[in-house]
C-alpha cells in the first residue's frame, strides 16, 4: 500500500549552520538519508492528481515530496547570511540532489514587506516566481494572500482572523486569501502555478474545507501540519504535512517518521 510523507521546511530558518539550526542544511542531510533508504521523492503535483484520479495505490509503497513555507528568497537565490554565511538556495540543494519541490509562497507584496520588514535577514520577493516554475524541478504554490500575519496593516480590519487562519468562515474572507492569492501568484508565475495550497500556521478552516474549496477550481488540494502519513483516500482539502524543526530535528527523528 502507497504511504506519502509531505516534508516542509522553512528556508529563513537560520539561526546556525547545523541540522537543527539551519533547514538547508536539514533539507540536504535529510535528502541524504532519503537516497539511503532508497525512498524517491515524488513531485507533490503528481501526488495531487493520483488522490483525485484514485490511482494512489499506483504510487511507490513508500515516498517523500518536498515543500517550503512562506517563500523567502533564500529558496531561490545564493543569499549571505549577516550572521551564518553564504546559504546555498533550497532549489539548488534540490537540483543538486536530483529531487523536485514546491515552495508555498505570500501572495500580497505589501504582507510581503510588512512580514520581512527591514530587521529581517531575508526577502520574500516574488521576481524568481517565474524562473522557479519553469525550470521544471521547483515549483510555486499558494500560501494565502496575506498569511493573516500580525505584522501586516491590512489585518487591524480583521482582529479574529491574526494567526487564527482557521478562522476564515465567509466568502469575502476566502475570495481574499484563496482566490485573489493563486490569481496573483499566476499573474506572476504562470498559469501552472497556485494550484495547490496550504494553510497557513497549517490551521485547517473548516468552511474552507468542506465548502469553498470543494466548490471552486482553482485550487486542486490543501495542506495542512497534521503530523501523520498521507495514504489513500485522503481529504484532499485537509491532506498532512511533517514540519522540520517541529515534527523532527534529526535524521534519527526523520527515520523514525518514516519507518510509521
Amino acid at each position: 500500500m502507497a504511504k506519502g510523507f509531505v516534508l516542509a521546511f522553512h528556508s529563513h530558518n537560520i539561526s546556525g549552520n547545523g541540522y537543527e539550526t539551519n533547514d538547508h542544511v536539514a533539507l540536504d542531510e535529510s535528502l541524504g538519508l532519503l537516497a539511503g533508504l532508497g525512498v524517491p521523492v515524488l513531485r507533490l503535483a503528481r501526488v495531487v492528481d493520483a488522490l483525485r484520479a484514485g490511482s494512489f495505490a499506483q504510487l511507490p509503497e513508500r515516498f517523500a515530496c518536498l515543500t517550503f513555507d512562506d517563500g523567502s528568497d533564500y529558496d531561490w537565490l545564493r543569499l549571505d547570511h549577516p550572521l551564518h554565511g553564504w546559504q546555498e538556495p533550497m532549489a539548488a540543494i534540490v537540483a543538486r540532489r536530483r529531487c523536485v519541490a514546491t515552495s508555498f509562497v505570500i501572495a500580497s507584496p505589501a504582507a510581503r514587506d510588512e512580514i520581512a520588514g527591514p530587521q529581517k535577514a531575508y526577502r520574500l520577493s516574488d521576481d524568481w516566481w517565474a524562473d522557479a516554475q519553469a525550470c521544471g524541478y521547483f515549483d510555486i504554490g499558494s500560501h494565502g494572500w496575506n498569511h493573516v500575519h500580525p505584522a501586516v496593516s491590512e489585518m487591524q480590519a480583521s482582529p479574529a482572523l491574526v494567526e487564527n487562519f482557521g478562522n476564515v468562515r465567509t466568502p469575502d474572507e476566502a475570495e481574499l486569501q484563496i482566490g485573489t492569492a493563486a490569481r496573483y501568484i499566476q499573474a506572476k508565475a504562470g498559469a501552472r502555478s497556485a494550484r495547490l495550497f496550504a494553510y497557513p500556521y497549517g490551521q485547517v478552516s473548516d468552511y474552507l474545507a468542506d465548502e469553498w474549496l470543494p466548490a471552486q477550481d482553482e485550487i486542486l488540494a490543501a495542506f495542512s501540519t497534521e503530523d501523520r502519513p498521507l495514504e489513500e483516500g485522503a481529504d484532499i482539502w485537509r491532506l498532512p504535512r511533517f514540519v522540520c524543526g517541529w515534527h523532527w530535528k534529526s535524521n534519527a527523528g526523520l527515520e523514525d517518521i518514516l519507518a510509521r
